[in-house]
């Protein structure tokens, strides 16, 4: 049979190639544990982290809950996982006839995962005889990624402690619920953290770290500065109360000027983390359309904190959660450098939105002519996302002065293509692409005056 082709040829070109676009309503809490392989793990909730292996009592559960706990929830929540070397292990229940197991798993050469158990069923010994049954199970592996800190299998031991054969690579460990893990204290730097998060997985935007303690912040605020994330951290240190005090970690994020931090003063910071709390409830909202203060946070405990602390703290470009009558809100709203947060939030969307424009339009069609309407269907794509920024409350809308001229809300200025050298279309570049956008703002405080009199208004009015 002919082919129709023959009479008409039919080829349909499909110019829908979509750019992979940030987002910027995820958070990523980092911390150290061995309770998985992966350097950034998702989560739709918080129990998973408890089927995972962590505990209520860890830092990074805490974290994940708080971010949870908040209305609307996120739809999910990151966790990074910091490199940790080695976990002590001890008995939490004795019993006879109980078996005691201790699973490990790591990524082989291949790229398989071994999954192994080490277990010791015990038939009425003691702590010391179930540890080192255990140890004589990892000794006996020759394939083993751990080592155990104690060679000799006599010696009465209280715990055992377990490490990686070769430092800095990753295993991850399972208990029965008779024995108990303490992680090591991590040793890997913060940079070298997120250097491994960013190449498991960057799409997320808001970062929070499970230590409190001022080297980290710093470093992982520097680190979010240079990334274009999103910082956020606590302290409860009462040097952050006291406008005197220049060296607490609030002063020392303001004087590095950080425009992608923003700290709370808490005095359970130990164990609560706001900063997730605030992330996870402003992250519900699209870029341009939230404020960072005036925000109810559940699973938080309010703040009682005098004026003089607020004006300390605040004067450190610091933030806080305190009761206002029957509810407790977050008051300021900004960041270390002094600029309010949603703005900055909204600054990195914007950009990227005109990025994504762009490149889509450069992509999907097979050329964009250096003429007039080639620099206009470039125009078109910068005014489309003002417009979205518009829209969703980052730009004021049009407006109008009293005596009626009109103010808007973004001009986009692009030249002719007359007026471009031919050198500088032989290159190819298209420069002076610009525009200026009035940011719409938002209400915090409200002051408002008054007066009571006797007078009959109407007359007063007519005087």
């Amino acid at each position: 049979m002919a082919s129709i082709d023959r009479l008409v040829n039919v080829q349909i070109t499909l110019n829908t190639a979509g750019i992979t676009q940030e987002g910027f309503s995820t958070l990523l809490c980092v911390g150290p544990h061995v309770y998985g392989l992966t350097r950034v793990s998702t989560y739709t909730d918080p129990n998973q982290l408890i089927e995972d292996g962590f505990s209520a009592d860890d830092a990074l559960y805490k974290m994940v809950s708080a971010a949870f706990a908040q209305t609307p929830s996120p739809a999910q929540v990151k966790v990074g996982r910091q490199q940790v070397n080695g976990v002590t292990v001890k008995i939490g229940q004795l019993g006879a006839n109980s078996t005691y197991t201790l699973t490990v798993s790591n990524v082989a050469d291949n790229g398989d995962i071994r999954e192994k158990d080490y277990t010791y069923t015990n038939s009425g010994g003691s702590a010391s005889d179930i540890l080192n049954g255990l140890l004589a199970a990892i000794n006996a592996d020759n394939e083993a990624v751990v080592s155990t800190g104690s060679a000799d299998p006599d010696a009465a031991i209280s715990q055992l402690h377990v490490s990686a054969k070769n430092p800095g690579t990753a295993f991850s460990v399972r208990i029965t619920d008779n024995l108990t893990v303490e992680m090591d204290a991590s040793s890997e730097d913060i940079a070298d953290t997120m250097a491994a998060v960013m190449k498991s997985d960057d799409d997320f935007y808001g970062v929070a770290i499970a230590s409190r303690e001022d080297d980290d912040i710093l470093a992982m605020a520097a680190w979010a500065e240079s990334n274009e994330k999103l910082f956020g951290t606590a302290t409860a240190a009462d040097g952050a109360k006291n406008s005197e005090i220049t060296n607490d970690i609030g002063s020392q994020l303001m004087g590095k000027n950080y425009f992608r931090t923003f700290w709370f003063y808490h005095a359970n910071a130990a164990t609560e983390y706001p900063e997730c709390a605030v992330m996870a409830r402003c992250f519900a909202v699209n870029p341009g359309g939230e404020t960072w203060a005036n925000k109810q946070l559940s699973s938080i405990t309010t703040d009682d904190i005098t004026e003089t602390a607020y004006n300390a703290i605040t004067g450190k470009n610091g933030n806080t959660f305190e009761r206002f009558r029957n509810i407790s809100i977050t008051q300021n709203g900004k960041v270390a450098a002094g600029e309010w947060i949603d703005v900055i939030r909204f600054r990195d969307w914007l950009a990227e939105e005109i990025k994504v424009n762009v490149m889509n339009l450069l992509v999907n069609r097979d050329k964009v002519p250096y003429t007039d309407a080639g620099i206009a269907a470039i125009e078109g794509q910068v005014r489309a996302a003002l417009t979205l920024g518009q829209q969703r409350g980052g730009i004021a809308p049009t407006e109008y002065t009293e005596d009626g001229q009109t103010n808007l809300g973004f001009t986009v200025s692009v030249p002719l293509a007359s007026s471009i050298s031919a050198n500088q279309k032989a290159s190819r570049i298209l420069n002076d692409v610009k525009f200026t956008a009035r940011l719409a703002g938002a209400i915090h405080v409200v002051n408002i005056t008054g007066n009571l009199t006797y007078e009959n208004l109407l007359e007063a009015a007519n005087a």
